[in-house]
């Protein structure tokens, strides 16, 4: 079994960009997807949930969503949602975890994009994206959200 582990970066002309694409590290047991040091933010008291775009500063978000087919999305995002363009390109202050969990999808950056397919993982840091579901169906992914400074 191996893991597929993308990771984004922003060159030296800001541009988002695909940094690697590789199988995630195999070790002791498990693979190693991507790590971070800081401190963990406090929980929130429950049913104090905050919706948006990205988290709040020192924030964490874990959600699991479905994406529709790329005609029926660009009709949902046409000024709909605050901070997305109408082409679903944006950018959160963030390191999100991404895992496909059924279907395919196209991660596109500023420079080039890349095919996910479910078991797929992505690192995306801080860096200015967009979904496109080019299938026929529902891409169904789970993104664990941390909140950070802008990548530079």
């Amino acid at each position: 079994m191996s893991v597929r582990r993308v990771v984004t970066g922003i060159d030296d002309e800001g541009k988002s960009y695909i940094a690697r694409d590789e199988p995630a590290p195999f070790a002791g047991g498990f693979f190693e997807l991507w790590s971070t040091d800081g401190p963990v933010p406090e929980p929130l008291p429950q049913g104090d949930l905050v919706t948006g775009l990205e988290p709040p500063p020192g924030g964490t978000w874990w959600r699991v969503f479905s994406l529709p087919p790329e005609a029926e999305m660009k009709g949902r995002l046409a000024g709909a949602v605050p901070g997305i363009d109408p082409d679903g390109f944006h950018t959160t202050a963030s390191v999100d975890y991404v895992l496909v969990l059924d279907g395919d999808i196209t991660l596109k950056l500023d420079r080039g994009s890349v095919d996910l397919h479910t078991g797929d993982c992505v690192v995306q840091r801080a860096t200015r994206h967009a979904w496109a579901n080019q299938s026929d169906r529902p891409t169904r992914m789970m993104v664990v959200m941390v909140s950070s400074l802008p990548l530079t």
